[in-house]
Formats: structure tokens, sequence, C-alpha cells
């Protein structure tokens, strides 16, 4: 069982990380739409609300712990036949997806913060996820904008990141795509 990544393939550790990642946020994204569209009885878009917060931290983190871990473990080389601009791209594409994903957990964490009504974020284990600053009705307003904004285009960057995958798979028919599958191994490096 390969942990660490080696020349062109992920480890274990990071395909873990990455589709607990993946898990989460669809979960999160999931739960977000369920809960601004009516159609939940009060009772059932609180526990919603709840949940969407307590999974939003999950996903802050697996995200610390996959940064850290992709720090001390070089990536896998990209394949031989990609052009340098695609690796380029590719770089600043995950680059882009990291920074959406951390603003999207830092403006549910401001809304949740500044909104008039203080209802604290448990985790497991007692702890109480501390406001980043006190109630603030403008504040409130414009995170949940940004918020919202934000998850429009985390899910249009899941949908480019799925469909880069395919490209991979069908078109270009490397390995980009197999290497991160959680069981696949294989002693090629493309």
């Amino acid at each position: 069982m390969m942990m660490r990544n080696l020349g062109g393939r992920w480890g274990y550790v990071a395909k873990a990380l990455h589709w607990s990642a993946a898990a989460l946020i669809i979960t999160m994204l999931g739960l977000g739409l369920a809960m601004v569209h009516d159609g939940l009885g009060s009772g059932a878009k609180f526990e919603t609300y709840q949940l969407h917060k307590e999974i939003g931290f999950f996903v802050l983190a697996v995200m610390l712990v996959r940064g850290l871990w992709r720090m001390a473990n070089s990536s896998p080389a990209f394949p031989a036949a990609m052009r340098p601009w695609e690796r380029q791209l590719a770089r600043a594409f995950h680059l882009g997806f990291y920074i959406l994903i951390a603003a999207m957990i830092a403006s549910g964490w401001l809304m949740v913060s500044a909104s008039p009504l203080p209802f604290p974020t448990h985790l497991p284990g007692g702890f109480i996820v501390p406001n980043l600053t006190g109630p603030n009705a403008l504040l409130e307003a414009r995170s949940k904008l940004i918020h919202e904004v934000l998850s429009k285009l985390l899910i249009a960057a899941i949908g480019v990141h799925i469909a880069a995958a395919l490209k991979h798979h069908f078109v270009d028919k490397d390995r980009v795509l197999l290497r991160m599958l959680p069981f696949y191994h294989d002693d090629n490096r493309a």
C-alpha cells in the first residue's frame, strides 16, 4: 500500500483526502440548495442549516490536512504528453479551487457570525465554534451574497474538474483520472 505520492501516482492518503473533501463538498452544496428552497418545514430547515454549518467545518479540517499533506508530498508528475500551457492551466485551476473552497468557508462562517440569530455551531465532542464577529445585518447580507455567488462558481468549477478528468480519460487516453481513483494501482507512471 503506497501511502505517499510517488512518481506519477497519488498515494492512498492523498486519494482519501481528495475523495473525502469531494464527498463533503458535494453534500454541503446539496444541503445548501435544499435549505434555501421552500419545501422544508421550519424544524427540518433549522436542522439542515445546523448540519450544513457542521459539515462546513469538517470541510475546513479536511482541506487544512490536505494542504499540509500536499506541501509534505510532491504532486505526481504530469503526463509527458501534456503541453506546457495545459500544465500551467491545471496548476492554476487547482489553486483556484482551493481558494474558492476557502472563500466559501470564510464567507459562510462570517455570515453565521454576523447573523442576528446567534445560533452556535456545535461540533462533536461538545466543541462550539466561536463567532468571528457580533451581529451585523449589513455584514450578514453581504457575506450571504458572496456565499451564494461562490457556491455557483464552485458548482461550475466542479463541473469543469469532472469534464477535464473525463477528457484526460476518453480523449487523451492517459492515466490522470485513473491514478486518482481509490483502488486503482498501476506500475505505469503516466
